[in-house]
């Protein structure tokens, strides 16, 4: 799962601290990444009902926004559940924070398949869509993905994608990433920072 901002990350790390506002803890400035403006955030996908979703409908909350699939054995699901655990840890906050699986696998990702497998937390947002759709939407995100075949497997493919939690302000603009893997701890302190900032 590499991706060319892990090369870049030394270069763009910010640093964010606790100071001067209370309640909010300090970040592990260690894990966050400061996006240009050339991380667009634009997508026009469908949710688990079907319906039409743009990153336009979130403006004015927070968004967390992570890409995976459902078929994803073990990374995916590990990080769904740092996003959860992450709301969790947020309290009263977490209404602030839109957060956003968009799917890299879209053929066999349809909403049935995103509701059924995010009915343990409603309060994530599933999305998926035509292939080009998801393609767009990754490209907003400068999120590399591609299909590895498996010849060998039931499965037939896996996805080979970058691993990173995103967060955009409340415009929709992609301002910080932060590499999947964390605690939920640490991305609870990131978001509670942005909801302030952002």
């Amino acid at each position: 799962m590499n991706h060319p901002l892990i090369a870049i990350a030394a270069a763009l790390m910010i640093c964010l601290s606790g100071c001067g506002q209370e309640g909010v803890g300090p970040v592990p400035t260690d894990l966050v990444i400061e996006l240009s403006d050339q991380f667009t955030g634009d997508f026009a996908l469908v949710g688990e009902d079907g319906e039409p979703v743009t990153d336009e409908d979130f403006e004015g909350k927070v968004m967390l926004v992570y890409f995976g699939f459902t078929h994803c054995p073990d990374v995916c699901p590990g990080d769904v559940g740092i996003m959860s655990a992450a709301l969790n840890e947020l309290g009263d906050k977490a209404g602030e924070v839109a957060p956003i699986f968009i799917s890299v696998d879209p053929e066999r990702d349809t909403p049935e398949a995103l509701r059924a497998y995010f009915a343990f937390d409603e309060r994530i947002i599933a999305l998926t869509g035509a292939p080009d759709a998801a393609k767009a939407a990754r490209n907003g995100y400068k999120l590399f993905a591609q299909i590895e075949q498996l010849p060998d497997s039931a499965l037939e493919y896996t996805v080979q994608h970058g691993r990173f939690f995103f967060i955009a302000d409340r415009t929709g603009q992609p301002r910080i990433a932060m590499l999947g893997g964390l605690s939920p701890q640490d991305l609870a302190a990131v978001l509670r920072r942005s909801i302030n900032d952002f």
